[in-house]
């Protein structure tokens, strides 16, 4: 068997979040005193799909750990109601999930996103039972591209899959650089928020200019 398991980043890939991110991310610098970063600053960092956490450090260099919970609890605070204002799933969505899952093809959502935001954003749009898990960002837990997300966090839910049955699809380079640290097959969300030359430099297995784009991955059972 070869792609018969996508694992799915959220952001940028199935949905269009960046201007509820954009928005908090704002009124969060500001909260805790920080200077708000350009639109381009905050987009240039996102492009790199990290955490809240990476995302902070890199504009406040040295900065604590309570600064960064800070930081955190006032992105949060807002972010359930902008998502609900702001935050959409790209054309197509639901009916190429229904035809992979007619294929017999199994999905994951695997985010850097806080875990219980990224689920609260699945079931708000009746995506759930597409999925066989959801694999979010959680305190003392890897993310991407760390191996041991794989290792850890995806063999949980496919203890006995072989590495050819996996294709890592999103739209940056963690995601990119994930499945070429773990050895798998890759689809880059070219119409995401990663940047393009340092995406094409992942050398991504398959690239796909919107979401129907999964329906062309080869899938051999």
């Amino acid at each position: 068997m070869k792609n018969t398991i996508f694992l799915l980043d959220y952001d940028g890939t199935l949905a269009e979040t960046r201007p509820a991110i954009l928005s908090c991310l704002a009124l969060a610098f500001e909260a805790v005193g920080q200077r708000v970063p350009s639109e381009k600053e905050l987009k240039d960092q996102l492009a790199r799909g990290g955490t809240l956490a990476t995302l902070f450090a890199a504009f406040v260099p040295g900065s604590s750990v309570d600064e960064e919970r800070a930081f955190e609890a006032a992105y949060r605070a807002r972010y359930l109601t902008e998502d609900k204002e702001k935050t959409v799933l790209f054309a197509g969505v639901i009916p190429v999930l229904e035809a992979l899952k007619a294929k017999k093809v199994e999905m994951t959502v695997l985010s850097n996103k806080h875990g219980p935001t990224v689920l609260a954003s699945i079931e708000r749009f009746g995506l759930g039972h597409f999925f066989n898990g959801v694999v979010g960002s959680e305190a003392g837990q890897p993310v991407k591209p760390d191996t041991r997300v794989m290792t850890e966090r995806v063999r949980l839910i496919y203890p006995h899959a072989a590495l050819e049955q996996f294709v890592m699809v999103g739209d940056t380079t963690a995601d990119l650089k994930f499945a070429q640290n773990v050895g798998m097959a890759s689809c880059w969300a070219r119409y995401g928020h990663g940047a393009a030359e340092a995406c094409l430099e992942q050398k991504p297995s398959y690239i796909m200019d919107d979401v129907s784009g999964l329906l062309d991955i080869p899938v051999e059972f």
